[in-house]
């Protein structure tokens, strides 16, 4: 099964997009093994940042992963600024894009269904759907996604439900086709097959652990995921892990305090 790493956004200490220091990042990733990347999603901030910026990261980090696979989050409140990420995201050579439903009325399934036939019409490059329960207002059914997957609406889907009985259905009926994320679910989504890949966040920091539970199979590693993940969210989530990759945030996110971060290991140091 194939590993993706979802960005951080790194900023400088004024609070702007660092470009080098993504660059940087998506090098040493490559050179520990990971498999490819998805970008501007909800690990990287996509709610703040402008068009242009989000354009610049992928750019950036398509060019960086010298042909390895990534996948773009265009989503916008705007279908219009939406669909032109996907084409920006088409242009530059991406592997796809995922998006998620509206992020803060909840659609029935019928709008939901216009709103991915609707963005097909307008993009050119594959669409993955993204499910996220726990944070997302609007589910993407099992039903629904079958029918948008049979019209070619749909290339696949970002699963982050964490739900192994759901995504052992999704990966049988579609093999190769369903991105599980989830970092708590690691190890047991390890040993579900015909899964497309695995989607990791605390990857930016520890994606050795990651690549040894995954590929590995070293479930006496378990306790130790499930330990930094609990403590990566109580810190803060995406801006822990920037604290530990020495990358800067931006308002409204701001650095943990140290006490948050006390006891875990940085990104150089051996599980």
């Amino acid at each position: 099964m194939r590993l993706f790493v979802a960005l951080v956004t790194p900023f400088d200490g004024k609070g702007k997009l660092d470009l080098p220091r993504l660059r940087s990042h998506v090098t040493w990733l490559l050179q520990q093994g990971v498999d490819g990347f998805f970008v501007t999603g909800t690990t990287g901030e996509f709610p703040y940042l402008g068009s242009r910026e989000r354009e610049a990261v992928q750019r950036t980090v398509i060019d960086a992963s010298a042909g390895h696979p990534v996948y773009v989050c265009p989503w916008d409140a705007s279908p219009t600024t939406t669909a032109y990420l996907a084409d920006a995201a088409t242009e530059q050579g991406a592997a796809g894009v995922f998006v998620p439903p509206p992020l803060f009325y909840r659609l029935d399934e019928r709008e939901l269904e216009a709103a991915y036939r609707d963005l097909a019409e307008r993009c050119g490059v594959p669409i993955l759907g993204y499910h996220h329960p726990r944070r997302l207002p609007t589910d993407i059914s099992t039903t629904l996604y079958a029918r948008l997957r049979a019209d070619n609406v749909l290339a696949g889907l970002k699963d982050s439900s964490m739900d192994l009985f759901r995504l052992s259905r999704l990966a049988a009926a579609d093999p190769n086709a369903i991105f599980a994320g989830g970092d708590r679910m690691l190890a047991q989504i390890a040993r579900i097959p015909r899964l497309a890949g695995f989607v990791t966040a605390i990857g930016n920091v520890w994606p050795r652990l990651c690549i040894r539970l995954l590929k590995e199979r070293e479930t006496q590693l378990e306790e130790v995921l499930v330990d930094r993940v609990v403590r990566i969210r109580r810190a803060g989530g995406p801006r822990a892990l920037k604290a530990l990759l020495e990358m800067g945030c931006r308002a409204p996110l701001v650095r943990p305090p140290p006490a948050a971060l006390e006891g875990l290991p940085g990104p150089e140091q051996p599980v």
